[in-house]
């Protein structure tokens, strides 16, 4: 037993290392560290979530489910490595995280809900997806159009600006959110894997996620838009848009607990026995 928990640690040592370099690997991230940043508060986020963790056993450690998962995760990050390509690299850390928790150590949570949560802890998504931030824009531009039509404004859609009350309003990627959706999902993941234990109620949680989170986030586009009609867009680009991206992160926090809620009625009793356990 005493040889599988340093060998454990040992691994679990080479799995920091690994975060770390993934981080160097592309500094890219540093023009928004403010928003990127946090996210790697998702691997102690995963080692508190995954308490108590237990050791294997010897006869499963000395018989893995199999060696190839490893090996192949290994080269997929040293091909990753080259390319670069900052999505693959993650990835296959986080298979190497999952082969870690199946060889060594067993989680006290669902493996598979604390990996989404390890997956999340790199920029990659804003980094190198770039092209789901447009379409994100254009839909919450789309929709932002609907707003004002309802409201009875003119308003006129072009791409991601809007003309309303012959104010142009531009939909940039800081406007959107992209920079802070990553975080935004880590955040409902988060309270998806504390509340939710079973792994089909998780499921249909991270399902609906993302639409937690376009929703709060098209709520921040609807407020700055309204602060850019009513004062001006010097005002709306100023301390009201970093308020308003705390305010996403509040909205997606709210709503996550109440579909918790909604999916496990019995989470609150669930929650009571992870904060005294």
């Amino acid at each position: 037993m005493s040889h599988i928990s340093i060998s454990g640690k040992l691994a679990a040592a080479g799995l920091l290392a690994g975060a770390g370099l993934i981080w160097w690997r592309d500094t890219g991230w540093l023009a928004g560290a403010a928003d990127t940043l946090p996210l790697a508060v998702g691997i102690p986020l995963t080692v508190w979530l995954g308490a108590p963790w237990r050791a294997c056993t010897a006869d499963h450690a000395d018989n893995p489910s199999s060696i190839w998962w490893p090996l192949f995760a290994g080269l997929a990050f040293a091909v990753a490595w080259i390319l670069p390509s900052l999505t693959v690299l993650a990835l296959a850390w986080t298979a190497l995280a999952g082969y870690w928790m199946e060889r060594w150590y067993k989680p006290g949570t669902d493996s598979i809900s604390l990996l989404v949560i390890l997956a999340l802890s790199f920029p990659w998504m804003v980094m190198e997806w770039s092209e789901i931030g447009w379409w994100f824009r254009l839909s919450a531009a789309s929709a932002t159009e609907g707003f004002f039509h309802l409201m009875q404004m003119p308003v006129e859609k072009n791409g991601t600006e809007l003309l309303v009350l012959g104010e142009t309003i531009r939909i940039e990627p800081g406007c959107a959110g992209w920079n802070l959706l990553q975080l935004t999902l880590l955040t409902g993941v988060t309270i998806g894997v504390h509340d939710l234990p079973k792994r089909s109620r998780f499921l249909l949680f991270l399902a609906l996620l993302p639409i937690l989170a376009w929703t709060a986030n098209l709520l921040r586009i609807i407020t700055l838009s309204v602060v850019s009609l009513s004062f001006s867009v010097e005002t709306a680009e100023g301390v009201w848009h970093g308020l308003t991206g705390l305010l996403v992160i509040a909205v997606v926090v709210g709503m996550a607990k109440l579909l918790c809620r909604a999916i496990n009625p019995s989470a609150p009793e669930f929650i009571r026995r992870r904060l005294v356990r």
